[in-house]
């Protein structure tokens, strides 16, 4: 990464390592989903005489798919690790790991939490009101397709979450966080029930110190009609009243958004133009989008944007999104400006990539001393 001169870069490292200790005075809450992720290769040609060789991109899987027509065929998945999924899990593991007090609002198991979700009750605040969803990731070099079974989660309505949680815990939560994040709007269908429960029964009642930052990332919205992406969006700005609302958006996902809000059929080498028609249809704080190559974001100030660091062999890709996000919102609660908070947004996320776990604070610092 050539874009910051001498000084920015710096002043990000320095910057970082300074102000890193305050992290353990910020509080942050997130919901509202939970799953259990096999991530799997799927095996394209086997030989005991030869290494087994795999599927590279969503692409040649899907060729060979379409290839075999009307033919019954089978393939074999081999599994790389069972972990804890979920845009929430994973984002709250990463904030954690950099040293944040965290809450979760999920699906982590109940009446006990699932054990896969165990190794976060030392960094996190877990509240889990249901089971776990279950999903299978088939992972490529190039991409990844996720397989969820939602189970009951789509059939839980808000006066259950409220209840099973407690109206006192989102009260005292949502009341002293710097940083209130709500995910996986796309993947539940009664998303949109919950955060008009949270507009209607919590928010006017808290009483935050001052506008937490507000955290929305979609996931993938292909599946939703234009109806509910444009209840959706309106939600998103009926929590402007509230909070400091950052809509996170992947390509895809930013795609399907400005088709919806603006009729205008953009490619995906215009993201820039297509993150500004975004900001300008929806009055919020910040729309950032983030890619493989590089992340944008636009606010009052104008366009920012930073290239990603390069990883050649990444170890895992689910959750990198997750990790970008976690970095980027760390930057935001230290203060950092909005090109510097997507720095250590890659930087998060590139860590994440090459070692499969999300980095602590030290390792961040370490990380951007060498690449920078």
């Amino acid at each position: 990464m050539r874009e910051l001169d001498d000084l920015s870069r710096r002043a990000t490292i320095e910057g970082l390592r300074d102000r890193a200790p305050t992290l353990a005075h910020k509080t942050v809450t997130l919901g509202f989903d939970g799953f259990i992720d096999s991530v799997v290769r799927v095996i394209l040609h086997k030989d005991n005489q030869q290494p087994t060789s795999y599927f590279q991109s969503p692409h040649d899987f899907g060729k060979y798919i379409v290839e075999k027509g009307e033919k019954n065929f089978s393939l074999e998945l081999e599994e790389i690790t069972t972990k804890l999924g979920g845009n929430m899990p994973i984002m709250s593991n990463a904030l954690s790991q950099l040293g944040l007090s965290v809450s979760c609002i999920g699906s982590l198991g109940y009446p006990d939490v699932h054990p896969v979700f165990l190794p976060m009750q030392s960094n996190c605040d877990l509240h889990s009101f249901a089971n776990p969803g279950v999903s299978k990731v088939l992972e490529f070099t190039t991409g990844k397709i996720m397989l969820a079974e939602m189970e009951a989660l789509n059939r839980i309505p808000w006066e259950f979450i409220r209840d099973r949680v407690g109206i006192n815990v989102f009260l005292d939560l949502f009341g002293k966080s710097d940083l209130i994040a709500l995910l996986n709007w796309s993947e539940m269908d009664n998303s949109a029930d919950s955060w008009k429960g949270l507009l209607r029964d919590v928010l006017p009642h808290s009483t935050p110190g001052k506008k937490p930052i507000g955290f929305f990332d979609l996931s993938d919205c292909s599946k939703r009609s234009n109806e509910r992406i444009q209840e959706a969006i309106a939600l998103i700005q009926s929590f402007s009243a509230y909070l400091d609302v950052v809509l996170s958006l992947n390509l895809n996902e930013a795609i399907i958004i400005h088709s919806v809000l603006t009729q205008k059929k953009y490619n995906e080498d215009q993201v820039e133009e297509i993150c500004k028609d975004i900001f300008d249809n929806i009055q919020i704080d910040t729309v950032m989008i983030h890619h493989s190559r590089q992340a944008i974001a636009w606010n009052a100030e104008g366009l920012h944007k930073r290239k990603s660091f390069f990883v050649k062999s990444p170890t895992i890709l689910t959750g990198s999104g997750d990790n970008f996000n976690a970095g980027f919102c760390t930057g935001r609660l230290l203060g950092f400006d909005i090109g510097t908070s997507l720095v250590l947004g890659h930087a998060t996320s590139n860590v994440y990539m090459q070692s499969g776990q999300s980095p602590s604070a030290t390792q961040l610092v370490e990380f951007l001393s060498e690449n920078l």
